[in-house]
């Protein structure tokens, strides 16, 4: 990127102090991809960043690219979605947590994706549309529309080892593999999931819906849990790791659970 100056619309994926005064901050825009800027007196300053900095927040972006650093030089944000409703419940906040730390693992700074930042701001809106919440289900919708828009996505339909096509009755799922595995090839496989035809298709399905028509795929209970372990393991195995906020989000499902029945 040539040095000077940028507007953009811009999602906060994190913020965190540096130093006395500054502040670094990881944005996910339409036009720049993920970007890192430093904020400087933003601790300090009582105008020109107060109530702006805070992660899950849609911003217009104004930035200087030195072409000196890896981070750009954060000249002025301005709030265009707070998301009180997410930030107001500590489950959905929770959730959107680990949307944006999912959405800063799974992509590379200076890789413009304009599809993926509008998919990032449906879903951070998705508890103010009349409707939803951000439910378990919303999620799952999230994993895999950012698993193909970043490159990422499984393969989902016939079996990744042999080719063969569709249709097989025993489907499991292997995330060194990369995806489906029929019954023949999963007898020389470790570490290999069940799955069923169904939710193999779901998981295909909503890997190529527009986000607006996702509500419309509404899976079962059993359907769900499926595509639950299926991509936990998958994105555990990509990243290497697994990620803070989803054990913080396991840890409130616990807690929640032992409250109910003591």
């Amino acid at each position: 990127m040539k040095r000077g100056y940028r507007r953009t619309d811009a999602v906060i994926l994190n913020s965190m102090d540096y130093g006395e005064s500054d502040r670094i901050i990881t944005f996910y825009t339409r036009d720049y991809g993920k970007l890192k800027g430093i904020a400087k007196g933003a601790r300090r300053s009582k105008k020109r960043f107060v109530g702006n900095l805070e992660p899950a927040s849609r911003v217009r972006l104004v930035f200087f690219q030195t072409g000196k650093s890896e981070l750009v030089r954060v000249e002025a944000i301005a709030l265009q979605e707070g998301y009180s409703l997410l930030k107001n419940d500590i489950e959905r906040y929770g959730r959107a947590c680990y949307v944006l730390e999912l959405t800063n693992e799974l992509t590379l700074e200076g890789m413009k994706n304009a599809e993926f930042f509008d998919t990032l701001s449906c879903f951070l809106r998705l508890p103010g549309d009349g409707g939803g919440g951000f439910g378990r289900e919303m999620l799952r919708f999230f994993e895999i529309k950012a698993l193909a828009l970043s490159g990422y996505l499984p393969h989902l339909e016939g079996c990744v080892a042999c080719k063969a096509g569709p249709g097989q009755r025993a489907l499991f799922f292997s995330s060194e593999k990369g995806g489906v595995i029929c019954g023949k090839c999963a007898a020389f496989l470790k570490n290999i999931i069940p799955l069923s035809a169904g939710a193999a298709g779901f998981l295909s399905m909503a890997a190529r819906l527009e986000v607006e028509k996702l509500k419309r795929l509404m899976p079962g209970p059993i359907v769900l849990d499926e595509c639950e372990r299926i991509l936990a393991d998958f994105i555990r195995y990509q990243l290497g790791k697994e990620l803070k906020s989803k054990k913080f989000m396991e840890k409130m499902g616990a807690s929640r659970i032992e409250w109910q029945f003591p």
